[in-house]
């Protein structure tokens, strides 16, 4: 058993598989899955768990190069930016509009849902190599 980080068995599976660019995506829980990606539903009840718990534990188990969120969310919901750009840093983050970031969560490897019901809580985080060469 796993002493410490995420246990879940499909977040742990989908993470570890994750290579240089691949793509995972953190939403709340009205965001649209798109057929063919896996969904991993981690929704208890509104607001359990949160946008930011799940954030920060995916980013504690994966290295990641770049994040997209919806630009919307720098009026709608300054809250989930402040918690992305903070963890990563704001030059790692990029903002697109919601309707693109909708069409780019088609190629992720695998899409969480949280507990979250603040719109715009959203974020793609593409996987990097730091470290490895």
């Amino acid at each position: 058993m796993k002493k410490s980080g995420i246990i879940n068995p499909a977040l742990c599976r989908a993470i570890a598989s994750m290579g240089h660019t691949d793509s995972i995506v953190i939403c709340d829980a009205g965001l649209p899955v798109p057929q063919g990606v896996e969904r991993i539903d981690l929704s208890l009840v509104r607001e359990v768990p949160s946008f930011s718990q799940v954030f920060h534990a995916i980013v504690n188990e994966l290295q990641v190069e770049q994040a997209v969120m919806a630009e919307e969310a720098t009026s709608e919901n300054l809250q989930a930016v402040q918690v992305v750009t903070e963890a990563l840093g704001e030059d790692k983050v990029k903002f697109v509009p919601h309707s693109k970031l909708k069409e780019l969560t088609e190629s992720a490897k695998a899409v969480v849902r949280t507990g979250e019901f603040r719109p715009y809580a959203n974020v793609i985080l593409y996987s990097g190599v730091e470290g490895l060469f």
